[in-house]
């Protein structure tokens, strides 16, 4: 029999560096999940292929706008696609960053410190430097119910 509780994501947890696909897997897998924790490597290899595709679609901006797409039907597609995936996006990022601030043993509230320029992202980028701390183990997803098999497997 197959609990709800097997068919959650193996978790990464710190101690446990991932490599960058891993990382980019585990934001999309985890993108909607404010609970949990984030590795540092988890963390910043996102934030590296952030910056890649950033400036990879800048240059391809750059290079189209000279097009007159603006007006036509492909034009409004492609935005409204754009628009739906910067979205997800922003919501995967936060998700990301509270897990992130969950591992350092710090509240996902502070991630409102966003909202004051300049200085509150650099605060965020500091503080997400900091190492794991085990305390942070309080934010972790408790939902395996003690005396199913997935829980005798979990450690």
């Amino acid at each position: 029999m197959t609990y709800p509780s097997q068919l959650l994501p193996r978790s990464t947890q710190p101690g446990e560096p991932v490599g960058p696909l891993g990382a980019v897997r585990n934001y999309v897998r985890k993108g909607f999940w404010f609970s949990g924790r984030a590795s540092r490597s988890e963390y910043w290899w996102v934030a590296l292929w952030t910056v890649v595709v950033s400036l990879l679609t800048e240059l391809g901006n750059f290079r189209l706008s000279d097009e007159p797409w603006g007006s036509s039907a492909l034009g409004l597609i492609l935005a409204l696609l754009l628009f739906a995936a910067t979205i997800f996006l922003a919501i995967f990022s936060l998700s990301l960053s509270v897990r992130r601030l969950h591992d350092i043993n710090a509240s996902g509230l502070w991630v409102l410190l966003a909202l004051i320029p300049l200085l509150g992202h650099l605060a965020l980028l500091v503080m997400a430097a900091f190492p794991p701390d085990p305390r942070g183990a309080r934010f972790d997803n408790q939902t395996i119910p003690t005396g199913t098999p997935a829980a005798a497997h979990r450690t």
